[in-house]
């Protein structure tokens, strides 16, 4: 009973919601209009999901990426520091290695931040493309468990979203935790790093503040 009552609650537009498309309702198409138009769509949707596939995949290769270059600096610098560097020079190769991980890490968050964009727009091609199922045949609705909505609300229950019910609360703490989030907190402190390497030639005070 619980699930089917988040079936009908996550397909019911909020009070804000906008319709999907701008085009007349799939009631007020001819049979054979509604035929193609299923037709359509179900290659249409079955496009969409392979590209949200790919989203993930380039997003998850590009993070792993940026990782394993970080560990693999960090090992090096490790390295070196035992083999007995001078510190001059010590420093010089922090700031070479860390200066490839930052170039590293801005494009990887950036990247990041259009495959997020990307993914939204095939998320919300792929509810739309369910509202014209669900209008089309209204006993069908129930059975949907995604959405049949773009509004926020929706699109906080769709696929790779975490399910939620509503928008976070706090949409920071919610970016912070998506991957692009991460990816920029990790290259934010890297730049922190890059600067405090790069003033402890003036001052070791002035580094640790």
């Amino acid at each position: 009973a619980g699930i089917e009552s988040e079936a009908a609650d996550v397909n019911e537009p909020s009070p804000k919601a906008a319709a999907p498309v701008n085009d007349p309702s799939p009631r007020a198409m001819s049979p054979e209009e509604r035929q193609v138009a299923a037709l359509a769509f179900t290659a249409e949707h079955s496009v969409l999901m392979m590209a949200l596939g790919g989203v993930w995949s380039a997003s998850l290769v590009r993070t792993s990426l940026f990782l394993g270059v970080l560990s693999a600096a960090g090992v090096a610098l490790g390295f070196a520091a035992q083999a007995g560097a001078e510190r001059t020079d010590f420093i010089v190769l922090t700031l070479v290695v860390l200066l490839v991980v930052l170039f590293l890490g801005v494009t990887t968050f950036v990247r990041l931040v259009q495959l997020q964009r990307e993914a939204v727009v095939y998320i919300a091609g792929q509810n739309r493309i369910r509202h014209f199922f669900a209008e089309s045949a209204p006993t069908i609705r129930p059975y949907f468990i995604l959405p049949a909505h773009d509004d926020p609300p929706a699109m906080y229950r769709s696929v790779g979203t975490g399910m939620n019910r509503r928008p976070p609360r706090y949409p920071l703490l919610n970016m912070i935790a998506q991957t692009q989030g991460i990816v920029g907190v990790i290259t934010g402190v890297v730049a922190a790093s890059i600067a405090g390497l790069a003033l402890s030639w003036t001052s070791p005070l002035i580094s640790w503040l």
